[in-house]
């Protein structure tokens, strides 16, 4: 998950010679979207900037991590409507998040050099998730789910998106959307 339109955010501070500001502002994101990723069986794996990458069933088994991973989404977009609210009475620029939920097999363990290791995944369904969530801005679709998950989460309903040929893949993956009160949500709704 990633903020969309987060380089406003930052001219914003940066323009008011603020950079704590931002860094406050960040950690808040942080903080609260890794709560839910947390009460949701998911495992931070790490952080870049503005972009949380999760994972679920490792190091603890979770049979359900695909329906666990989309409904920390859903619940991330929720908290970013509130977000959004908060930021824009602090006269900050709009805020939207995007997500991106793929399954598949990762390897998973301690990886890095002989002076720092981190636990974290990797492998091609990491690969896809990340493409996803770059593929929201072009869906305009805060959320997108790869077909590969929602095979697994017959409990939720979703929209069909289309497909999309990604950098690494030969054939095209279907995406979905979750949907919110019936409809697929926009990005970008006014």
């Amino acid at each position: 998950m990633d903020i969309v339109g987060f380089t406003p955010i930052s001219e914003y501070y940066k323009n008011k010679d603020d950079p704590e500001g931002l860094v406050e502002v960040i950690n808040d994101y942080l903080n609260r979207m890794t709560k839910i990723v947390l009460e949701n069986g998911g495992t931070v794996d790490k952080y870049m900037g503005d972009c949380i990458m999760a994972f679920w069933n490792a190091p603890i088994s979770c049979p359900n991590h695909a329906e666990m991973a989309v409904r920390t989404s859903i619940e991330i977009e929720l908290l970013g409507d509130e977000l959004e609210e908060k930021m824009k009475d602090m006269g900050l620029p709009r805020v939207k998040f995007g997500t991106g939920v793929n399954t598949g097999i990762c390897i998973v363990g301690n990886m890095g050099s002989e002076t720092r290791l981190d636990y974290s995944v990797v492998g091609d369904a990491v690969n896809l998730g990340a493409r996803l969530e770059a593929q929201t801005r072009q869906e305009d679709t805060p959320i997108i789910v790869s077909e590969y998950t929602y095979m697994q989460c017959s409990n939720l309903s979703f929209g069909l998106l289309g497909e999309v040929k990604v950098k690494g893949k030969e054939k095209p993956v279907r995406m979905y959307a979750p949907l919110f009160d019936g409809e697929v949500r926009k990005l970008y709704k006014d």
